[in-house]
Parts: structure tokens; C-alpha cells; sequence
């Protein structure tokens, strides 16, 4: 889908940038363009804790209901990307090439996912058209223009975060920065910023606070989010019993076997296995729940 600066879908926000791109080529949810969006951004080679932090702001974000704007590159920004849909979140990503040329290749996978998982994926760009330098530049003016704010996770000396956090400010919206350690040289851009005035942020209450217009209501409980992220880590074959049990109320091996329709030996085992794992808890008299 094509769209130009005055038709009726361009996102009005964007229209109030300098130099707003006179046209947009999309594909996947365009109505995430009526979505408030909180921008995600930094280091294309980040720490491992920088990716656990872009994974955890993004997810959360997420969950209170915030679209993840990001540029799809390397690093930062595919987590960020990636902790939105496995929340089923938000995501949009804004691409410095055409579509026929997707950069970096190595995310073509994760660009596909976005889109399964109707999430948006746009650029200024003809489809044939290829990433180059100018075009990164180009590209951050966008993804700080569709946010109503930009969070920035690592980032080095004179780094195209940098350039994307001053737009932020330019634009007149809220700059915010993880803190990093003195000794992270992927730490110089959210610590200068920070100095220079940008909100240092701990915890997604940080952000929310900021937005008492939206009245942001969280998408889905966090104890949901938490079952997903434990159920992707319970081995296939242990899953259909797992399953059976809950938190609150114990459940005997008995009534487990004859719900699965299971010999007692086999589900024997596969409680064991999962009590091994530190995933439930045997309580007296053959009784399981999940820990």
C-alpha cells in the first residue's frame, strides 16, 4: 500500500516534522498509525545487557497498551521489535530500503514475523531501492516522528542514537535513558543525554507517568505474560501434562493420568522430570501444582 502526505491514512504526527517523507509504502496493520507508540532505539552492537533491557522495556510498554516503534536494524532495535511480539504486542519498523531490498538481510526473518504477527512494516522508499548511509539518517527521522517519545538503550560515542534522540528533542517530545555503567562504552550516549536533560528511566513507570492523557490501560494482565514466557521454556514432550495444573489448586497424579488418558508410570515421569526442572511442586499425598 502507497500513501502520500495528504491522503487521509498519513499519520498526522508526522506531518509536523521537518522534512516530512511525501510519501509512505506499507505493508502489514496501518491502523497501528492511530496507535500511541513509544520509540526503542540504540546500539546495533549492544550489550547483553542492553538486549535484556530493550527485550524487558519493550515487552512491558507493550503490555500497557504502547506500540514498539522501531528501525529493524541489528542489535537494540530487533529486540526491541522481538520483545513486543512475544507479548503480542505492537511493533512497527521503519526500513531504510525499498521492500525488494530488506536491511539488513540476516532480519528478513524477523521482518516476516512482524508482519505475521500483524504488526506494521513501512519505509519512504521505492521497493527496489537499497539501504545506504544517508538513507539510516533518513530513516530515524521517521521512527522518532511516529513516537510520542524515544527511549534510548546503549549507544556510543557520535552514534546514529544520538542523531535519532536530538530529532526526539527537536520534535519536542520526551527524550528517556537507561543508565550504564561507567566501564560500557556502549553507556557514552544514554549517560551524556541523561546530563543534558533526558529522563533517566528504571522502570516502564517512568515512561507511563509522562502520558496521563492516553490513560493507559494495560493490554493484558502481567501474570499472563508471565505464563507465556514460563511455557515456552517446559520441554514439548513434558507440555500436555504441565498444562493440567495450576498454581492455586494441587491436583493428584491420579486425576492427571485419567484426564490425559495416560498410563500412571508415564505421567510419574514426566512430573518428576518437571519437578526436576524447579517447574512445580510435589506436595503430600501424590498432589502437583505449578510453582
Amino acid at each position: 500500500m502507497k500513501i502520500n502526505i495528504k491522503s487521509l491514512e498519513y499519520p498526522e504526527n508526522l506531518r509536523k516534522i521537518k522534512k516530512p517523507p511525501k510519501q509512505l509504502y506499507l505493508k502489514g496493520n496501518i491502523e497501528l498509525l492511530k496507535t500511541p507508540g513509544i520509540a526503542i532505539i540504540g546500539s546495533r552492537k549492544c550489550t547483553e545487557y542492553g538486549e535484556k533491557t530493550a527485550k524487558q522495556f519493550s515487552k512491558e510498554l507493550s503490555i500497557e497498551g504502547l506500540t514498539i516503534i522501531s528501525g529493524m536494524a541489528e542489535g537494540i532495535d530487533s529486540f526491541a521489535h522481538i520483545g513486543s511480539i512475544e507479548v503480542k504486542g505492537n511493533t512497527i519498523a521503519v526500513l531504510p530500503c525499498g521492500f525488494n531490498n530488506i536491511y539488513p538481510k540476516q532480519n528478513i526473518k524477523l521482518y516476516e514475523e512482524i508482519l505475521k504477527n500483524n504488526g506494521l512494516v513501512l519505509t519512504e522508499y521505492k521497493e527496489d531501492e537499497k539501504a545506504t548511509s544517508d538513507k539510516f539518517l533518513e530513516r530515524n527521522r521517521i521512527v522518532s516522528g511516529l513516537a510520542i517519545g524515544t527511549l534510548v538503550i546503549e549507544g556510543g560515542h557520535r552514534s546514529g542514537t544520538s542523531v535519532t534522540a536530538n530529532l526526539t528533542k527537536e520534535q519536542g517530545k520526551n527524550v528517556f535513558c537507561i543508565p550504564s555503567s561507567l566501564e560500557n562504552q556502549k553507556g557514552i550516549t544514554p549517560n551524556r543525554l541523561i546530563k543534558e536533560g533526558a529522563f533517566l528511566v528504571t522502570d516502564v513507570e517512568d515512561i507511563i507517568k509522562k502520558y496521563p492523557e492516553l490513560n493507559l490501560k494495560k493490554r493484558v494482565y502481567r501474570e499472563e505474560i508471565i505464563k507465556i514466557e514460563e511455557e515456552k521454556t517446559i520441554k514439548e514432550e513434558y507440555k500436555n501434562v504441565y498444562n493440567e495444573l495450576n498454581e492455586e489448586n494441587p491436583i493428584h497424579i491420579n486425576e492427571i493420568a485419567k484426564r490425559l488418558k495416560l498410563d500412571i508410570n508415564e505421567v510419574s515421569y514426566k512430573l518428576t522430570m518437571l519437578e526436576l526442572e524447579d517447574k512445580i511442586v510435589s506436595l503430600p499425598g501424590n498432589n502437583f501444582r505449578k510453582k
